[in-house]
């Protein structure tokens, strides 16, 4: 789950200012523990950049076998990935993933002695839960409003391509920069 790191820095400061607004939590230093929060983000992003690489050094090795068996990459990528994440316990899917990371986030904020707790564990969390939706949400609009307007263009361009990918990553930024991300 990559987000935009502009992204993550406004969820960690949102997360910050609305629970200490709201009174769940009071904090000693909130810049150092929104700084905490995004290490949380950061953390989260390493474990699946390092499943993304144990999958594809997985089928590196066995390349022979994709071939012999007639498999594509991409189905085999998704089969492996999926099998290596639940053994590490990593949802894959980005609203699971959402929710594991709140998880963490309730955990950091229950175990970290700079932070004075005003209410219960679960109340804590579903508010963070809220909060990291409402990104995703957002980071979904700007997907989706990539995606159409590369269906917009009059070549007709494939998905998974070179071509769709730079334009994708392209017309990604822009979208980022519209709203203030990049």
């Amino acid at each position: 789950m990559k987000l935009p790191e502009r992204l993550v820095e406004r969820i960690a400061t949102t997360i910050v200012e609305e629970l200490s607004e709201e009174g769940l939590i009071e904090l000693e230093d909130p810049d150092l523990f929104r700084r905490k929060i995004i290490a949380v983000f950061k953390k989260v992003e390493e474990e699946e950049k390092q499943l993304d690489e144990e999958t594809k050094r997985i089928l590196k090795e066995k390349m022979n076998l994709l071939e012999e068996a007639d498999l594509d990459y991409r189905t085999a990528f998704k089969v492996v990935k999926t099998r290596l994440a639940e053994e590490r316990k990593i949802n894959i899917n980005r609203r699971e993933r959402m929710n594991q990371v709140a998880n963490m986030i309730r955990d950091l904020i229950m175990e970290d002695e700079t932070v004075e707790i005003y209410e219960d564990p679960p109340v804590i969390r579903k508010r963070v839960a809220d909060i990291l939706r409402n990104a995703i949400r957002e980071e979904e609009n700007i997907e989706r409003a990539v995606r159409q307007r590369i269906r917009e263009y009059s070549k007709n361009i494939l998905e998974g391509t070179p071509e769709w990918n730079i334009l994708y990553r392209k017309i990604y930024e822009d979208e980022l920069r519209k709203k203030g991300l990049a």
